[in-house]
C-alpha cells in the first residue's frame, strides 16, 4: 500500500512539473474602474479616436508569446484563430469577444511569459504581418510587451488575468490625409471635365 501511494504521489508529481501554464485572453473587466486603459482604440484617442468594434472593420485580436526575456521578434503567435472585436452595439467597446482561456505551451505553472497582443483587420490581411506590410502599417496595432506569471493549477479565476496588459490603438490615416484625398480627387474630376 505504501508503495502505491509513493508512486501515487511520484505520478502526481511528475505531472505537476510538465504542467502547461494559462492565461485568460481577454480584455473585458480587467480594470473594472478605468476599462480605457486596457481598451483598444480605432485611431489614437488623443487625436478623436474612438475605441474599436467590428462596426469599424473585421478586427481581431491574437495572443502573442515567449519565455521570460523575450524580445517581439522572438514571440510566437498562438495557434488558436485570433479572435474577433465586440459588435458595434456592445456596451463593452474596445474589447474581444471570446478570447478564453489559452495554453502557453512551453511555459510551465508559476514561471514568467513575455505577452503581447496584435490586432489587425482581416480585410487587410489574413495575419497580422501581411495586414501590416500591405498597408504601411495602417490598421494594425499591438500593445507593448508585458510580463504574465503563469498562476498554478486551482487559482482562482482572476489570477488568470492579464494584469500587465495596457490598452493600444490601431493605427489608421488622419482624416486629414482622407479629406486631402478626397480634394485632391474632386479638383482632377473637375480639371478632366474642362
Amino acid at each position: 500500500m505504501k508503495k502505491l501511494l509513493v508512486v501515487g504521489l511520484l505520478v502526481i508529481a511528475t505531472a505537476s512539473a510538465f504542467a502547461q501554464g494559462q492565461v485568460s485572453f481577454n480584455n473585458n473587466g480587467i480594470l473594472p474602474g478605468n476599462p480605457d486603459s486596457i481598451a483598444v482604440f480605432f485611431g489614437d484617442p488623443a487625436a478623436g479616436g474612438h475605441r474599436l468594434t467590428l462596426g469599424d472593420g473585421a478586427f481581431v485580436a491574437q495572443l502573442w508569446y515567449g519565455p521570460a526575456g523575450s524580445i517581439e521578434s522572438a514571440l510566437t503567435a498562438l495557434t488558436d484563430p485570433p479572435t474577433a472585436f465586440r459588435v458595434a452595439t456592445t456596451v463593452n467597446p474596445g474589447t474581444w469577444a471570446a478570447g478564453g482561456t489559452k495554453t502557453l505551451p512551453g511555459i510551465a505553472e508559476q514561471a514568467t511569459a513575455v505577452l503581447q497582443v496584435r490586432v489587425w483587420d482581416t480585410t487587410k490581411g489574413s495575419t497580422y504581418a501581411a495586414a501590416s506590410a500591405a498597408n504601411n502599417g495602417q490598421y494594425v496595432g499591438k500593445s507593448v510587451l508585458f510580463n504574465y506569471v503563469a498562476p498554478p493549477a486551482g487559482s482562482p479565476a482572476s489570477a488568470y488575468n492579464m494584469a500587465n496588459f495596457t490598452g493600444f490603438f490601431v493605427a489608421v490615416p488622419e482624416p486629414s490625409v482622407i479629406a486631402l484625398g478626397i480634394l485632391g480627387a474632386g479638383v482632377l474630376l473637375l480639371r478632366r471635365r474642362k
